[in-house]
């Protein structure tokens, strides 16, 4: 029984990162992407071809949209079906809604900034389920100001069933990563887990350019930034300089010119000032016991809040401040029971040590 605690311990922890990598990997190439030129986005980052797996009763059937012709996967050719992988960038698998089960709730609007956890601890009191037998997806109305509540649209499918699926299009080497209702295009879409056989087979083949896309977009994320700005301000300067006919127009400029600098100024301090993001959640993954586990990470500045559930709580304290990283560590709440996991609800608040980053 231990170790099935354990193993729902380690996999929700992992779920709980990857999400946070993928939430931080989308808003900063977000935010890399809109400081390039429109033409060098459309060449750099065209869109690419989905593989769309639709299920039947004893078959699947592959489609590669937009413009491909629906085939059943028995009369393709393994080579050919190479093929269609290597022009796809993304994997989908559709299953028919009598297989999944949609729902609608609805939420204090305070969860709107944390809805997948949310909807993961209070799972079994809107469904049938508990968050361990499903994968799930969900979209959110947008939310009104002042309104006190949001409407959620949660999709649901039985992760043993999926498993299943993922299990039988594994063997011919196929990998969805999301999946859609065929009946119902509105329904949310439902993000499936990274396949270890897919990642361990491509490790090799990516490390090298990782590596690569990695230095290029730090590169870019510093060098971009500062050169259009730097070219706005002696664009500024230049015109400043030159006589002016309207008193109003020359002030706009100098107020302009004056908020880039700033601006300049911030994003230069906010560099050096960055804590080490990535090596601090290193730090807590090996001081951690494995019957610990993470529902929440906040960072501001030098102080760091975990909040998250153990079998024993109360030893958490001295193994981080075992830590150089972290000083003044302490519980900012009482130490609560959670009777469905059986575990002990905390939350921490430590500093983070100068000189102490690995």
């Amino acid at each position: 029984m231990d170790g099935d605690r354990l193993t729902q311990a380690m996999g929700y922890y992992r779920r709980h990162v990857l999400t946070w990598l993928q939430r931080f990997w989308h808003w900063w190439s977000g935010q890399l992407l809109g400081m390039l030129p429109a033409n060098a986005r459309q060449r750099l980052f065209r869109p690419g071809q989905q593989l769309c797996i639709y299920s039947g009763p004893d078959h699947y059937q592959l489609q590669l949209q937009p413009g491909g012709q629906l085939q059943a996967l028995t009369d393709i050719p393994p080579s050919e079906r190479q093929q269609l992988l290597q022009k796809a960038s993304q994997v989908h698998l559709y299953l028919p809604a009598s297989e999944l089960l949609q729902t609608k709730l609805t939420l204090p609007a305070a969860t709107a900034g944390d809805l997948e956890n949310v909807l993961r601890f209070e799972m079994d009191r809107h469904t049938p389920f508990t968050a361990d037998q499903v994968y799930f997806g969900f979209t959110a109305s947008p939310q009104k100001k002042n309104q006190p509540h949001i409407d959620v649209t949660v999709l649901l499918a039985p992760r043993e069933r999926i498993d299943t699926y993922l299990t039988e299009l594994a063997e011919l080497e196929l990998y969805p990563v999301r999946l859609f209702s065929a009946d119902n295009t509105d329904a949310p879409a439902i993000t499936l887990p990274v396949s270890s056989v897919r990642t361990f087979r491509k490790a090799g083949r990516l490390k090298n350019l990782n590596g690569a896309l990695v230095l290029v977009m730090l590169f870019l994320l510093i060098a971009v930034p500062l050169y259009h700005r730097q070219n706005r301000i002696d664009s500024l300067t230049s015109e400043i300089n030159q006589p002016r006919q309207r008193a109003e127009q020359t002030a706009a400029l100098k107020r302009e010119l004056a908020s880039l600098r700033n601006s300049l100024a911030f994003l230069g301090k906010k560099q050096s000032d960055r804590n080490p993001t990535l090596p601090l959640l290193s730090e807590l993954t090996q001081q951690l016991p494995d019957h610990t586990w993470l529902t929440r990470l906040e960072l501001e500045h030098d102080t760091l809040q975990i909040r998250g559930e153990s079998a024993n709580a109360s030893e958490l304290i001295g193994l981080l401040e075992g830590s150089a990283l972290f000083s003044d560590v302490r519980f900012s709440s009482p130490i609560t029971n959670n009777p469905a996991t059986n575990k002990e609800r905390f939350m921490i608040t430590a500093r983070l040590a100068e000189g102490g980053a690995p």
